[in-house]
């Protein structure tokens, strides 16, 4: 599969090959852009912006302005590769496997030179791997250069030398289980990833969550994202420490991720001095969620609790994965002790704090609602279509927590 489409999943082996092809980057366009995301809509309402270099007259210079946005433009393309092999390399549970055919030229004295790759998964990896790859073509071009070029020809000559291959094996064909299949109960479920128990009586047959396409999430801006991903990945340690720590032991050693912060940060392109800005935010807005009464109840442990939890189901033909916040079973109501009901809490950390939170809650429930209630489809399929669920979102800038029945 392509790297994009193995976002979310994890493999014990995972190869990469052809590091040394060429991503594309770099490629002359017509026009140029920068887009960025805004920390609140403007007046019109929207959440990004647009700079847009002047197009020049046929023969002239591209000008100071397009040079610059190219320029800024071929920066964040580089992170992008970096971001596009950090996903490769971090699918691997036991094993990664990374291959590449390095190019190498003939200087005028007839001696091979390795040539430093650009454009490439290989050149952004290349300072990791230049030394390594570097001695392996030393010791290949030794033993080209003490190998006649018609040795393999005059061994082959030989009647005795001949080897008859055998027959390639007969391939297997792999076929994939129609939609409505598994073993022993007739039909397929959602996986969660590990093998466990059936579900109980009642659970939803079908194989689909639904029939259209699932809910896209917003990017919005690479800071924001940036600080977003590491605000969800505080409050899952969060979760995890609350497990066999009170609270205040939990927020002391939560104080310890905020170096993986920076470093988690900074693998998604973001320079230092904003990395360590950013992560200073997020350790703050976990740290004021840790003292929020409802956050407090969110995070503590629940039955049949999870953090980051991928859920997998057949949409449209094709199996699709979900990745939830939280899920976990509790009352009927936030703050409530039971099991009546299983809540899935998503978080939206990026999001600004509004002038008026509470007022801006309805709004931005009509924007985030689809995402949760395609996660509940996903999860009444593994636990039957009356399971009782309570959907919420979770605002650690504003403290705040809007939630439904579903």
């Amino acid at each position: 599969m392509t790297i994009h489409k193995s976002k979310g999943l994890e493999f014990e082996v995972v190869v990469v090959p052809d590091l040394q092809a060429s991503t594309r980057n770099n490629k002359q366009t017509m026009l140029s852009w920068l887009e960025r995301g805004l920390t609140a809509p403007d007046d019109s309402g929207e959440i990004t912006e647009f700079l847009v270099a002047p197009q020049q007259s046929k023969g002239d210079d591209r000008g100071r302005s397009k040079a610059w946005v190219d320029r800024v433009y071929r920066e964040r393309e580089s992170q992008e590769d970096r971001r596009i092999l950090y996903v490769a390399a971090t699918r691997a549970r036991d094993q990664l496997h990374l291959f590449a055919r390095p190019a190498y030229k003939v200087e005028k004295d007839g001696s091979l030179a390795l040539c430093e790759p650009s454009n490439s998964l290989l050149a952004t990896a290349w300072p990791a791997l230049e030394s390594e790859i570097r001695s392996s073509f030393d010791v290949w071009k030794a033993t080209r250069e003490a190998t006649p070029a018609d040795i393999a020809t005059i061994a082959a000559s030989g009647e005795t030398n001949l080897v008859v291959m055998p027959s390639p094996a007969k391939p297997t064909i792999l076929r994939r289980l129609p939609p409505g299949y598994v073993e022993g109960r007739g039909h397929l479920e959602p996986q969660t990833g590990v093998e466990g128990p059936p579900s109980p009586t009642g659970a939803a047959s079908n194989s689909g969550v639904s029939e259209g396409k699932l809910y896209t999430r917003h990017e919005g801006g690479l800071l924001s994202r940036a600080l977003g991903t590491a605000v969800h990945a505080l409050l899952e340690e969060l979760a995890r420490l609350r497990i066999s720590n009170e609270w205040p032991a939990a927020r002391i050693a939560l104080h310890k991720f905020e170096a993986r912060t920076v470093s988690r940060i900074r693998s998604l392109g973001v320079d230092q001095a904003q990395a360590a800005a950013l992560a200073a935010e997020a350790l703050r807005l976990a740290l004021d969620a840790s003292n929020h009464p409802t956050a407090q109840w969110i995070l503590s442990p629940h039955a049949n609790a999870d953090a980051e939890v991928r859920w997998a189901g057949v949409v449209s033909g094709s199996v699709s994965t979900v990745r939830v916040d939280r899920v976990f079973r509790a009352g009927l109501m936030p703050q409530s002790d039971g099991e009546q009901a299983w809540w899935i809490v998503d978080y939206k950390a990026a999001h600004a704090a509004a002038p008026d939170p509470a007022a801006a809650l309805p709004g931005l429930r009509t924007l985030f609602a689809p995402q949760v209630e395609t996660y509940a489809r996903f999860l009444r399929n593994l636990h039957g279509r009356d399971a009782v669920i309570r959907a919420g979102l979770y605002y650690p800038r504003m403290l705040l927590f809007d939630w439904w029945e579903i």
